[in-house]
């Protein structure tokens, strides 16, 4: 880019704001101010995005047992329907 393109944009910039910066000056009039960027070795010590972190140990969950869920399900279907009273089934009435 020449010095002659760049002074065209400057100039063009100067007739028509960009509009993250009208809204910068704006939001600074009411008090706004923006974050303080991190430093290089904050950055540097974290972890990486997508990374997730645990303290301890990995909890992985146990594989399914195919004869404990059947036997659950099997209990949940003897087991007697609880309805609770705040339901009511008027039937037509």
């Amino acid at each position: 880019m020449t010095l002659a393109e760049a002074g065209e944009i400057f100039a063009y910039w100067q007739e028509n704001p960009p509009a993250h910066l009208l809204l910068q000056a704006i939001a600074r009039l009411f008090g706004w101010n923006p974050a303080v960027a991190p430093s290089i070795s904050e950055i540097a010590a974290a972890a990486p995005p997508g990374v997730v972190l645990s303290r301890g140990g990995i909890d992985m969950p146990r594989p399914l047992d195919a004869a404990a869920l059947a036997v659950r399900n099997r209990a949940r279907v003897r087991a007697p329907l609880e309805i609770p009273p705040s339901f009511e089934v008027t039937h037509g009435r």
